[in-house]
C-alpha cells in the first residue's frame, strides 16, 4: 500500500515531515552548520514569491538547514535544486489555502493537538527542569533495592479516615524502630496484596520505575535504613532500602529464535521445544552459533545479522530473556534455552555498554520527566515566575466575601446558581491586560461542580479557585508564545503547512491512486512492459542437514506419492532440523544456490550453502513473461501517484505565477 499512514502525535514528528519526503525536500531531520542564517533585518528579503505570498531568505535557509542532511558546507547545485523542490512545496500549500483547507474543523483539531505539544517545552521552567534531569540523571546510574509495607488510603479520602490509616502506619513504623522483623511485619500488616508473596520486597529500580514520592524516599533513605511514614496517591508507606548497586548498563545479544505462542497447538508447542533443544545440544557439541542462527532462527529481523539484536536496558525486554541476558557474564558466553511469551530463544552475549552520559540520555530523560508527576515542580516554579513577569495581583477579601455567599448544601445538591452579574462586579484578580471577575469564577463553578468531600467547604473552593486561576495564566502565556519566541512562530508554521500539504496530497495524489480503478487500470495497460518477472523455476530447494539426509530425500522424491508434507513429517519425525524445503514458482532471489546451480529440467547436484546440503528439482523453466495486474496492484499504485503529482505540479505552476529574486538567491550563494 502506498498511501502514508498518519503518525501518531505523540512520537513528536508530525505529517510534515512525512509530505516532505513525498515532495522530495526531506531526507532527514537535524539541525546542520552547512548555511548560516542572514542576520535579523527590520524587513526580511525576500526570496520568492508564489501568487504573491513572499518567502523570506531566512525561512529558506532555516528550513534548508534543517534537512541538510549531508552536514557539509552546500553546493550551489545543491541549493538551485532545493529552491526548485521549496518552490513546489510552496505551491501545493498555497492551493491548500486557496481551497480553504485551513478552516475545517478537521485541520483545527489536528493543528492545535500539535500546537499544544509544540508549546509544552515552553509552559515549563527551565532552571527547575534542569534540576529535574540533573536528578533523574543521576538516580539513573544507581538501582536501589527496597522493600515497603501500606496502609491503603483512597486518595481522595476523608481527613477521619485519613488520620486512622496514618496511625495504623506510624505504629508500624515505631515496631520497626523498636527492632521488629520488617519482613514478617510486611506479610502480616501491609495491604498491598502482593506482600504476601514478596513480604514487601520490590527488586531494584531506578529513576522513573516507581511513583516520583516513593522514588524520593527511596533515595533519600540511608541504605538499611527504614524511611518515616510517607503518603503516595495509594496510601501511606514506610520502606526499608536494603540495597544498592550501579545501574546495569546496556547490553547487546545475539540470540536465535523459534516461534512459540500460548495459542498455538500442542504439537506445535513440542515441535518447538524439541527443535530448541536439539539446537542447544548441538551448540554444546561445538556447531557455530552463527550458522545455526542463519538455518533456523525464525526471527526475521536479525537472522541475517547473526542474530544480533539492538543494545537494551532495564525493562526493554520481557523479564525472562532480560535476566537471562545479563546473567552473562562475559562477551562471547551464550545461554541455556529460555522461553518467553513469543517462543524459545538462545542468547550469546556480545557486548556490555556502560551508562550513557547526561548528554547521550538528555532527550530521553526530558520526555520522561514530563510524562511523570515530577514536572508539576516545573509548573510551580514557571507559574510563580509569571505572576512576577504579569504583575499578578489578587483581591483575596473579594474573593472571601463571594466563598461565604454559597450555600454548601445547595452546592452539594447541584442546585446552586451563580449570581446575576451586576455593574459592580468584583474584580478577584488582574495581571497584564486580563481582568477576571466574580461572575467568571462563578460560571466556572456552575459549570464544573466537582465533589468536595468531606473537608473544609471553604477550603475546597479555594483550591478550585487557585487551580482555575492558574490555568487561566497558563492559557494567557500559550497564547503569547508565538510572539515572544520567534523560533516557535516559526516551527508552528512549518507544522500547519505540513499538515495541510498532507490533507491536500492524499485527497489529489494518494487516495485518488488507490480509489481510481479505472485510471490505475488504465495507467497500467499503457505501461504494461514495465512490469516483466524474470526467468522462473517451477521446483523446490531442498535444505539438508548432512549428505545422508540429502542422498535420502533424492531417492524418495522420485516417487510422486512423497508431497513436501510428507517429506517433512518423514524426516523431520526424529530431528526437526533435518529437512526445509522452499517450494513453487521460484526466482533466483527465493534462495542463494538457484544462482549457482545450472537451470535445467531435473535435480542438481549437492552443493554446501552455510553448513547445509542443498539441491534443487526443477520441474518446469518458466520464461521472462508479464506480470498480472492483480499480482502488483501495490506497485502499479505507487508509480500511478508518481505520475498524478508530477502532472499535479505541472498544473499548479500555470495556475500560480512565481516570481524569483535571483539577485537575492545569488546573494546566498557559496563564493
Amino acid at each position: 500500500m502506498s498511501l502514508p499512514s498518519r503518525l501518531n502525535p505523540s512520537t513528536f514528528i508530525p505529517h510534515y515531515f512525512g509530505a516532505l519526503l513525498i515532495s522530495g525536500l526531506l531526507t532527514a531531520f537535524c539541525s546542520s552548520p552547512a548555511l548560516s542564517q542572514q542576520p535579523a533585518q527590520a524587513v526580511p528579503r525576500v526570496l520568492f514569491s508564489v501568487d504573491q505570498v513572499d518567502v523570506s531568505v531566512d525561512e529558506f535557509l532555516s528550513v534548508f538547514n534543517k534537512n541538510n542532511y549531508t552536514k557539509k558546507a552546500a553546493t550551489r547545485e545543491e541549493l538551485e535544486e532545493y529552491l526548485g523542490l521549496y518552490v513546489k512545496f510552496k505551491l501545493k500549500v498555497q492551493e491548500a489555502y486557496a481551497r480553504g483547507m485551513d478552516t475545517t474543523a478537521k485541520f483545527r483539531r489536528e493543528f492545535d493537538n500539535y500546537r499544544d505539544q509544540l508549546a509544552q517545552p515552553y509552559l515549563r521552567d527551565k532552571h527547575t527542569g534542569e534540576e529535574l534531569l540533573q536528578e533523574a540523571f543521576q538516580r539513573s546510574r544507581i538501582e536501589r533495592r527496597a522493600s515497603h509495607i501500606m496502609i491503603r488510603i483512597e486518595e481522595n479520602a476523608s481527613p477521619a479516615d485519613s488520620l486512622a490509616s496514618y496511625n495504623k502506619a506510624v505504629e508500624i513504623h515505631k515496631q520497626l524502630l523498636s527492632g521488629a522483623d520488617f519482613e514478617s511485619l510486611a506479610r502480616e500488616k501491609s495491604e498491598d496484596p502482593s506482600a504476601k508473596e514478596n513480604r514487601g520486597d520490590l527488586g531494584y529500580f531506578s529513576a522513573f520505575r516507581m511513583i516520583y514520592p516513593f522514588e524520593n524516599m527511596a533515595y533519600q533513605t540511608r541504605i538499611g535504613g527504614v524511611s518515616p511514614v510517607f503518603r503516595t496517591q495509594f496510601g501511606y508507606h514506610v520502606l526499608k532500602v536494603t540495597d544498592e548497586r550501579p545501574a546495569r548498563g546496556e547490553i547487546r545479544v545475539a540470540h536465535l529464535m523459534l516461534l512459540s505462542r500460548n495459542v498455538d497447538s500442542d504439537s506445535l508447542k513440542e515441535s518447538a521445544r524439541r527443535r530448541i533443544f536439539e539446537i542447544d545440544r548441538r551448540i554444546k557439541a561445538g556447531e557455530s552459533f552463527d550458522s545455526l542462527v542463519k538455518q533456523h532462527s525464525e526471527d526475521p529481523s536479525s537472522s541475517g545479522s547473526n542474530g544480533l539484536l539492538p543494545y537494551f536496558g532495564t525493562g526493554r525486554m520481557v523479564p525472562e530473556f532480560e535476566n537471562a541476558a545479563y546473567a552473562l557474564t562475559a562477551n562471547g558466553d551464550i545461554s541455556d534455552p529460555i522461553q518467553t511469551a513469543y517462543g524459545w530463544h538462545i542468547m550469546k552475549r556480545v557486548d556490555l555498554k556502560a551508562i550513557p552520559t547526561l548528554e547521550e540520555s538528555k532527550a530521553d530523560l526530558e520526555a520522561k520527566i514530563a510524562r511523570d508527576s515530577r514536572a508539576n515542580r516545573n509548573k510551580s516554579t514557571l507559574l510563580a515566575k509569571l505572576k512576577k513577569e504579569y504583575s499578578w495581583n489578587e483581591n483575596d477579601a473579594a474573593l472571601g466575601q463571594f466563598i461565604s455567599t454559597i450555600s454548601e448544601n445547595s452546592y452539594r445538591d447541584k442546585s446552586w446558581e451563580p449570581p446575576m452579574p451586576g455593574p459592580n462586579d468584583p474584580v478577584l484578580c488582574h495581571f497584564a491586560d486580563t481582568v477576571i471577575r466574580q461572575n467568571a469564577f462563578a460560571q466556572y463553578l456552575n459549570e464544573n461542580k466537582g465533589a468536595p468531600g468531606s473537608g473544609d467547604f471553604g477550603m475546597y473552593l479555594r483550591n478550585t479557585y487557585r487551580e482555575w486561576t492558574d490555568e487561566q495564566l497558563l492559557a494567557y502565556e500559550d497564547a503569547q508564545l508565538e510572539r515572544k519566541y520567534p523560533e516557535f512562530r516559526s516551527l508552528v508554521k512549518e507544522y500547519r503547512e505540513g499538515i495541510l500539504l498532507f490533507d491536500l496530497t492524499d485527497e489529489l495524489v494518494w487516495s485518488k491512486a488507490v480509489n481510481d480503478t479505472v485510471g490505475l487500470k488504465a495507467f497500467f495497460e499503457g505501461r504494461r512492459e514495465h512490469y516483466r518477472y524474470g526467468a522462473r523455476i517451477e521446483g523446490a530447494v531442498y535444505v539438508c542437514r548432512d549428505d545422508s539426509v540429502a542422498l535420502a530425500v533424492r531417492k524418495a522424491i522420485k516417487s510422486k506419492k512423497n508431497t513436501s508434507a510428507v517429506l517433512l513429517k518423514s524426516f523431520n519425525a526424529s530431528d526437526p532440523l533435518s529437512l526445509r524445503i522452499i517450494g513453487g514458482k521460484l526466482e533466483k532471489q527465493a534462495h542463494e544456490v538457484l544462482s549457482r546451480v545450472e537451470w535445467k529440467k531435473g535435480i542438481s547436484d549437492v552443493t554446501l550453502h552455510n553448513g547445509q546440503k542443498v539441491f534443487v528439482q526443477i520441474n518446469r523453466l518458466i520464461p521472462p513473461g508479464l506480470k498480472q495486474f492483480s499480482e502488483i496492484r501495490g506497485l502499479v499504485t505507487s508509480d500511478y501517484q508518481q505520475q498524478l503529482e508530477a502532472e499535479w505540479v505541472k498544473s499548479l505552476e500555470n495556475k500560480y505565477k512565481v516570481d524569483i529574486r535571483r539577485d537575492v538567491f545569488q546573494s546566498i550563494l557559496p563564493r
